[in-house]
């Protein structure tokens, strides 16, 4: 996947790739390698792909979540990531 430079996301004030609206793999985590790509969705819910791995994934919330640290999400994407080797 062929992304645009890195630019600054000014709501969140820090730097992304971004490559048609998804973020390529970057810090934080979810994401399980360098051909990866998602979104942390509002409220909680996240969704990440990796081709390269074959997998994909997805975590939706039914109820909006404030807390920025909330585990649920970050904690299952790192069991789909020890799944992965």
């Amino acid at each position: 996947m062929h992304g645009l430079p890195p630019g600054l996301n000014l709501p969140a004030d820090r730097s992304f790739h971004m490559s048609l609206g998804f973020w390529r793999a970057c810090r934080p985590p979810p994401m399980t390698g360098p051909g990866s790509f998602g979104h942390p969705g509002s409220g909680g819910s996240i969704g990440f792909a990796d081709p390269d791995a074959g997998v994909g994934f997805a975590y939706v919330t039914n109820l909006w979540n404030y807390r920025p640290d909330d585990p649920r999400a970050a904690n299952l994407a790192k069991a789909v990531r020890s799944c992965l080797g």
